[in-house]
């Protein structure tokens, strides 16, 4: 097929609804891969890497979380037969896991509690595990104009927004209290392929703040940057987040943010310098963080200032596509060493 202009190959797996039958491998991805000089997995989870472990090729994988910890919010929703489904198939999975991430040639970590457990797990980690997060176009997302405070602004938040570990609930309460502590509050914007539940509005109702919520559904490339651009401030108020794009487009938008310390996060932001970490599931620390960014305009802009700086020097796309780069020279100088050796007498 074609995907935005690239075409692709997509190989299928028997058996799909038992999980980890999409993970071995298959003659088809075998052929599909034939001649290659490496591959890089991207998952969100390790084990998807097994597909392609044993090609006789150099593996890199990059991922962000592990089942187990990207799940656990989800694990306990649904009927009580596919909850039972769930935890099993997650179990496996969490094996999975931990097999592919001893198998792959590199580990292309996305946060710090990734990082450490691959070298829990690798006596070779230092050869094998790097930092290399995904980069934002920071031409393409960047500051413009003034952004506007106070009552003629608005909070953004931008996600899957129908993902439980978005804990959307919780942003709710924190802006409920923030509304109730300015006397002209801003509106709460949010935007994303997929919208909040009806339990959401109801609840934004009761709250009295129904007609300050303003959600944009599937925003494209250039409202999406539009929004970011205008935005008085970033919330994000997840439970768990294995990197956290949508934070560094905020920032590379010179937008100040607040997050919770759910695992990405940690890793981006530097509290108090380009924006805010607040512990979980803690409403009145993100309003408080959002209150002072609205009402104090200096720090607000002086916060959105670092927050881009952070973002050219650490996460665009020229800086992350390094990371990448230096893994494949490494791997190819490996496998080309070893086919010297190979070839000796």
């Amino acid at each position: 097929g074609d995907w935005c202009g690239r075409p692709y190959t997509h190989v299928g797996a028997w058996m799909a609804e038992i999980e980890f039958m999409r993970y071995r491998p298959r003659k088809a991805l075998r052929a599909a891969l034939a001649g290659c000089d490496l591959i890089q997995v991207v998952g969100g989870s390790p084990a998807c890497a097994l597909a392609v472990c044993g090609l006789g090729m150099p593996v890199s994988l990059q991922c962000a979380t592990l089942a187990t910890v990207e799940r656990k919010r989800t694990l306990s929703t649904g009927a009580p037969a596919m909850r039972v489904w769930r935890h099993l198939m997650t179990r496996v999975i969490h094996r999975l896991d931990h097999q592919a991430l001893a198998l792959v040639d590199a580990v292309q970590v996305e946060n710090s509690w990734m990082e450490r457990l691959v070298r829990s797990l690798r006596s070779d980690a230092d050869h094998v595990v790097t930092f290399a997060p995904p980069g934002v176009d920071t031409g393409a997302f960047r500051p413009k104009g003034s952004r506007a405070l106070g009552a003629t602004g608005y909070v953004l938040c931008v996600g899957r927004l129908d993902d439980p570990r978005k804990n959307l609930a919780l942003l709710l309460e924190s802006y409920a209290r923030l509304t109730s502590s300015l006397p002209s509050p801003p509106q709460l914007v949010l935007a994303g392929a997929s919208g909040p539940d009806m339990h959401f509005w109801s609840r934004a109702a009761l709250l009295g703040v129904r007609e300050r919520v303003r959600y944009i559904a599937r925003p494209s490339r250039t409202e999406l940057i539009a929004l970011y651009q205008g935005a008085a401030c970033f919330a994000l108020s997840s439970a768990e987040e294995g990197f956290g794009m949508v934070l560094i487009e905020a920032m590379a938008c010179g937008v100040p943010v607040v997050a919770t310390r759910c695992g990405g996060p940690d890793g981006i932001v530097t509290d108090g310098e380009d924006g805010f970490l607040v512990p979980l599931d803690d409403a009145k620390a993100i309003a408080d963080r959002l209150h002072r960014l609205l009402t104090d305009g200096e720090l607000n802009r002086r916060m959105g200032l670092r927050a881009r700086a952070t973002v050219e020097q650490r996460f665009s796309e020229n800086v992350t596509a390094q990371a990448f780069l230096d893994t494949y020279a490494d791997l190819l100088s490996r496998r080309t060493s070893v086919a010297s050796l190979n070839k000796d007498p």
